[in-house]
């Protein structure tokens, strides 16, 4: 989700620090670069859906390295679209 960290705990609620889950510095580098972009978009209401499309699509790709990293299963979140689907 777009508020806190970017990543949520699906289980118990609340954020997660990237730092936090010992991911390698070029995946946390892209998380944050996602980030602020998302962020971006937001700002503009989300009003050009292609730049969201392009931003969930690059979110979902970020999703599934974070999930080989960790060696399990992540849900992806469109703060945009407000749907959520299992990678």
């Amino acid at each position: 989700m777009l508020n806190g960290t970017g990543i949520r705990d699906y289980y118990e609620g609340g954020y997660i620090n990237p730092a936090d889950l010992n991911l390698s510095p070029g995946l946390l580098q892209l998380i944050n670069e996602w980030l602020l972009k998302y962020w971006d978009a937001s700002y503009l209401n989300y009003n050009d859906m292609s730049l969201v499309d392009a931003l969930d699509a690059e979110g979902e790709r970020i999703a599934r390295l974070v999930e080989g990293e960790l060696g399990g299963k992540v849900w992806y979140y469109s703060d945009a679209t407000q749907q959520k689907k299992m990678l």
